[in-house]
């Protein structure tokens, strides 16, 4: 932490950026940790290859987002939010050179300590927990914009607080948030109850597929880009479609299947038991939570399945003898 707090007062001009298809942790993290830079008299420039998706377009500073890199000279610090893995931050990224050090700010247990500079703390509830930590600990002021972000990224990565990384400290925390200015029913509302009618249509294709395993212990879905097209949407509407299979009852570990162009699906795991989700995905180059994780595998949706579901079935047997 005093590495941290050290490379941060000592820099003046920063970069935040968060991962590509950046989802509620990603984007409020990031923003939130700009936003306290910028309360500390920095110049910071925000990056992000997607840029911010639609349904996060409400949050406090989103419209300072952009996918260009500043064109200002070398920044003397960059500084990564909940990103596991330097790849996941783009392929402009990856080639971009324009600053002195790289500060890597996250809560993913597979994190592979990228940066120059790491701070990763497995047991934060939300990336956003760690960078209230950071900013907490440079005397930042906490206001409603930054706490509106913060209080964002534990609706997003706890479920609306429902799943087990819902720690005591973690309402604590979301309590302070509220204090400060977050509203739980403006955000709630943005977050889940704003979506466009063609979501709809879509998710009811995803539920057409679900599928469950003989012993009622896996489930799945899948979506083709054949079903983006014909609804007129994308993928960042699907971030929430894995609760659906993760919901049936007796089901221990969900997945749901996106085929992407290049002949190629992301698979998102989500596991209710104490089958590790993100050892399975970093088998395959990706990684995430014991309970949630994620990754891109190639082939055709018949052998990407059997692939996963092999190794699903085999840690679920693992896990019950």
């Amino acid at each position: 932490m005093q590495t941290v707090s050290e490379a941060i007062k000592k820099g003046k001009t920063f970069l935040v950026c968060s991962h590509i298809g950046p989802d509620g942790d990603a984007m409020a993290s990031m923003l939130a940790m700009g936003l306290g830079l910028e309360q500390m008299g920095k110049k910071v420039f925000y990056y992000n290859q997607d840029g911010v998706p639609e349904s996060l377009r409400f949050l406090p500073g989103a419209e300072k987002v952009v996918a260009a890199f500043p064109d200002e000279g070398i920044v003397d610090l960059a500084i990564s939010t909940d990103c596991g893995s330097l790849e996941r931050l783009g392929e402009r990224f990856a080639a971009f050179k324009g600053y002195q050090a790289l500060l890597n700010v996250d809560h993913h247990a597979s994190n592979d300590r990228y940066g120059q500079i790491n701070y990763v703390l497995p047991d934060a509830a939300s990336t956003g927990e760690v960078v209230w930590k950071i900013l907490s600990g440079l005397n930042c002021k906490l206001n409603a914009n930054i706490a509106t972000n913060i209080f964002c990224t534990l609706v997003a990565d706890t479920g609306s607080f429902r799943y087990s990384n819902t720690q005591a400290g973690t309402l604590r925390l979301a309590a302070d948030m509220v204090e400060a200015g977050a509203s739980p029913s403006f955000i709630s509302q943005n977050l889940f109850e704003s979506q466009p009618l063609v979501i709809f249509e879509l998710l009811s294709r995803l539920l057409k597929r679900i599928k469950l395993s003989s012993d009622g212990r896996y489930s799945w879905s899948v979506i083709y880009q054949k079903d983006l097209k014909e609804t007129g949407t994308h993928y960042e509407m699907t971030e929430e479609f894995i609760n659906y299979p993760r919901a049936v009852r007796g089901v221990e570990v969900a997945a749901l299947y996106k085929e992407l162009t290049g002949n190629q699906y992301k698979v998102s795991l989500r596991s209710k038991s104490m089958v590790d989700v993100s050892a399975i995905c970093q088998h395959y180059g990706g990684g995430g939570h014991k309970k949630a994780a994620a990754c891109v595998v190639r082939g055709k949706f018949e052998e990407v399945w059997q692939k996963l579901s092999s190794d699903i079935q085999s840690a679920l047997t693992k896990q019950h003898t």
